[in-house]
């Protein structure tokens, strides 16, 4: 079992670093951040989930920089969260939790990593949450979910590049997609096929220099 966060106010520093962006959490979503936090930490080593752990460089890296783009959505937002290659759940589970009437699909090819993130699901009290074991590469991947999705997000899939525009089909009319990304995303976003997408805004996180998180929407 990982003691990475023995005797550090996890819970507390999550509550307070969401209030940084004007995020106010019940208790039941701190304690399922929580829980999911340490069994990231207590599963990294075998799945490779995370190289940050320090626990209030944990914290600021992958929720913190979670409820920076929490901040940019709607707070009345309803519908489905897609998280591209979600991993070890950032920034999905803390997004949804940040805007809870969005029910989080976490997508996942990766067998153990699915696993994990079911076990993370029911460990945590998350269940309007769900794991798509799948890879998306384009809309007909998406046949699991049902309707338009309301926001599309993430932060490290591979391939993110192509596979966001394909995905604009699946884009409720008030689709949004969120990307934390640095600098390359000036030069990809010029490319022909994200002329699917429109640019609304970019917000640097914090104490960053050249990473961002860009929220798109669909075009035309």
């Amino acid at each position: 079992m990982s003691r990475a966060f023995d005797g550090f106010p996890l819970e507390e520093a999550i509550a307070a670093r969401a209030a940084v962006v004007g995020i106010v959490l019940p208790p039941p979503s701190v304690a399922g951040l929580a829980a999911h936090a340490r069994a990231v930490m207590r599963e990294s080593r075998r799945l490779h989930l995370t190289a940050v752990l320090d626990p209030a460089a944990f914290v600021e890296r992958h929720l913190g920089e979670s409820f920076d783009g929490a901040a940019m959505v709607d707070p009345g937002a309803v519908g489905t969260l897609l998280d591209l290659g979600s991993g070890n759940g950032y920034p999905g589970l803390p997004l949804a939790a940040a805007r809870p009437r969005l029910k989080a699909a976490l997508a996942e090819a990766s067998p153990k990593k699915a696993e994990f993130l079911r076990e993370v699901i029911a460990e945590a009290g998350l269940p309007s949450a769900r794991v798509i074991e799948r890879q998306i590469q384009r809309p007909g991947d998406l046949d699991p979910l049902v309707g338009g999705i309301r926001l599309v997000v993430t932060r490290a899939a591979g391939g993110w590049e192509r596979i966001l525009p394909r995905l604009r089909p699946r884009l409720d009319p008030v689709g949004e997609v969120l990307v934390w990304a640095g600098v390359d995303m000036e030069t990809v976003r010029h490319r022909v096929a994200w002329r699917r997408l429109e640019l609304v805004e970019r917000r640097l996180l914090r104490g960053r220099e050249r990473s961002w998180v860009w929220r798109f929407r669909g075009a035309g």
